[in-house]
């Protein structure tokens, strides 16, 4: 298992940061407002730049492009200063944030644009708001309802504002993309994007230890067996190394359908 945090030729990550055992972080406004600040605080000395966030009750999704190479200093700094001002607050003691950030290196300009979406699209998936009226996002800081930005708005649409389009035109296709979020092909990138933040085993340590664990000569050897059977091989191992459905789908090539009705079970 990698153990050394990759280095973006790109320099462009996509951050989360989650609630110890998924308990809330932000309890108020004033919590999100102390960390909008925070972010501020830290680009102005590590000189990163946001493209987009979205905070949420328990976990918290940037887009950082680390112009100067200290992803890792300035999380640190974000998440030790929060912290100190949430103990504080609510005389709490011991860690209020699920180990280190994690990070996924942003290589392509359709992932960053699905990212985008991604983030933007979390208050809806939560149930709590539509993405146009939540307030603890950058999407309002993109379509210019807010004054007061901490997003690099003007700079991320620098790469957009070609041929003869005005900023106005970039923005109204910035919102046409983004009801247009629910294509087919970026759910799947969704799907992507969310099992690669969450993966904790990578493909190689999973095959290697369930072909050792099932004493099976091929990952593939597990397509030939039927779904009662499956159950009782796969479930132990899903619970045991906390792996996705979806990762395991991935690595034994068994459609994610099946082993979605066998967790059902």
């Amino acid at each position: 298992m990698k153990n050394v945090r990759e280095i973006s030729s790109e320099k462009l990550y996509h951050i989360i940061i989650r609630g110890i055992n998924k308990q809330d972080i932000f309890l108020d406004d004033l919590d999100k407002k102390k960390f909008k600040r925070e972010i501020l605080k830290t680009k102005e000395k590590f000189g990163y730049l946001l493209y987009a966030y979205v905070i949420m009750p328990n976990h918290v999704h940037l887009v950082i492009y680390d112009t100067n190479d200290n992803l890792s200093k300035s999380m640190q700094s974000l998440l030790i200063r929060f912290s100190e001002y949430i103990n504080k607050k609510y005389e709490r003691v011991g860690h209020l944030f699920q180990g280190r950030f994690k990070s996924k290196i942003i290589n392509d300009e359709e992932y960053l644009n699905t990212v985008i979406k991604y983030i933007h699209y979390n208050p809806e998936k939560a149930g709590i708001s539509k993405c146009s009226e939540y307030n603890w996002s950058s999407y309002q800081e993109y379509v210019d309802k807010k004054k007061y930005k901490i997003t690099d708005v003007s700079k991320f649409f620098e790469e957009y504002v070609k041929d003869g389009k005005n900023m106005n035109s970039v923005i109204a296709e910035f919102e046409k993309q983004h009801m247009e979020y629910k294509e087919s092909k970026e759910i799947e990138l969704k799907n992507r994007i969310e099992y690669e933040l969450e993966n904790k085993v990578s493909d190689e340590d999973l095959i290697s230890y369930m072909v050792t664990k099932l004493k099976i000569k091929s990952i593939y050897d597990l397509q030939r067996y039927n779904v009662k059977y499956l159950r009782d091989l796969i479930n132990p191992i899903i619970e045991e190394l906390n792996v996705s459905a979806f990762q395991i789908s991935r690595v034994t090539g068994i459609s994610k359908a099946i082993i979605y009705k066998m967790r059902e079970k």
